[in-house]
């Protein structure tokens, strides 16, 4: 008897990504539960090419009619999956507006818009639609898909099982603070805010360091960020890390101080729950879907009054009782993303998609 199949389709696919580590998960999951499920993409990372198939080259086998997608971008894999008549599993993981890359990189915010407008064309195809967090579910309900659920990014503990980097541990190893941001360099991150809010931590705390962790993603606001930190004589206390192993990010998790996130845009924000498993106390602008993926934990902000969030940038790294309190509550929301209890609700969202479909 064959296998039953089930695939899975997005625009990219590379090492480090979000949506790409969920897609491995669910792979895993449907090949456990006795599915045959490969991943296609559109755009592969080289690192990537082992795991990942060509998505417009493929062709389904004879009575294949179901698929999952997950979209985050304007794709011409939406195209060929409409033109293949397969149901849909929707997986949606936001779009970032177009509006943050208009200036910088027009051509993306095209591709931005695309996946905007793109949505709403796959409700007759969906059978089902899930949101990585409950911001993006609402934003499903809001264009038009009636059958809905909320499943998170899954975090599997066996992926941070790291020794510590010697180089970075040696960059990390000192009493100085250290606030972390994990992200590519992109103008939605905004990761200049972090740096203007570094520049007034160190009135308070001279020695207190920033480590941007992530691609240079957007060379035009990669060389206005070195700009900026040269700008406010920070240089010394600015690292730019660029895209990093998985080692060197559990290093940086596992010795700051503090994560802090000024980000404007955020469909789910992996690196929250990340530092919540790192026991590393969160500091966020409540934006978008910040709100939503730390329910209560952490410590958020409305205003980013750069002066008050110093000050309890301050609190944060010297009280231990406020810290003591905030990582208390941060352990409490981490279990709803840990592998086994987000396979559970896979499981279940599952079966709903082939009972109706």
């Amino acid at each position: 008897m064959n296998k039953p199949v089930l695939h899975q389709f997005a625009e990219g696919a590379a090492p480090g990504d979000a949506i790409t580590g969920q897609m491995l998960s669910i792979r895993q999951w449907l090949r456990d539960a006795g599915y045959t499920s490969e991943i296609y993409a559109a755009s592969i990372h080289p690192a990537m090419t082992h795991e990942v198939g060509d998505a417009l080259r493929y062709r389904p086998q004879f009575g294949e009619m179901q698929a999952i997608y997950h979209h985050s971008i304007g794709s011409d894999v939406v195209d060929h999956l409409r033109q293949l008549s397969m149901r849909l599993l929707l997986i949606y993981h936001n779009v970032t507006p177009p509006e943050f890359f208009q200036h910088s990189n027009p051509g993306l915010a095209a591709q931005l818009q695309r996946g905007i407008e793109q949505l709403p064309s796959l409700r007759e195809q969906t059978g089902l639609a899930l949101g990585d967090s409950s911001y993006n579910t609402a934003a499903l309900i809001g264009a038009g898909f009636t059958h809905t659920g909320t499943l998170p990014l899954p975090l599997d503990e066996t992926d941070y099982q790291h020794a510590d980097d010697p180089e970075a541990l040696a960059k990390l190893n000192s009493s100085n603070p250290w606030l972390l941001f994990v992200g590519r360099l992109a103008p939605n991150k905004r990761q200049d805010d972090l740096v203007k809010l570094l520049y007034y931590v160190r009135r308070i705390l001279p020695e207190a360091q920033l480590a941007l962790v992530g691609a240079l993603w957007s060379p035009p606001y990669v060389r206005w960020l070195r700009d900026l930190v040269y700008d406010l004589q920070l240089e010394n206390a600015v690292i730019f890390t660029g895209h990093v192993s998985q080692q060197t990010m559990v290093t940086y998790y596992r010795h700051s101080t503090l994560y802090v996130s000024m980000s404007e845009h955020e469909g789910f924000g992996k690196p929250l729950v990340e530092s919540m498993y790192f026991n590393l106390p969160v500091l966020a602008y409540a934006s978008t879907g910040v709100p939503d993926t730390l329910d209560g934990a952490g410590v958020l902000f409305h205003e980013k009054h750069f002066e008050a969030l110093a000050e309890l940038v301050d609190l944060l790294v010297t009280d231990q009782k406020l810290r003591t309190r905030v990582l208390a509550r941060q352990r409490e929301r981490l279990s709803a993303f840990l592998a086994p209890t987000v396979r559970s609700q896979w499981q279940h969202y599952l079966n709903q998609f082939i009972n109706r479909s």
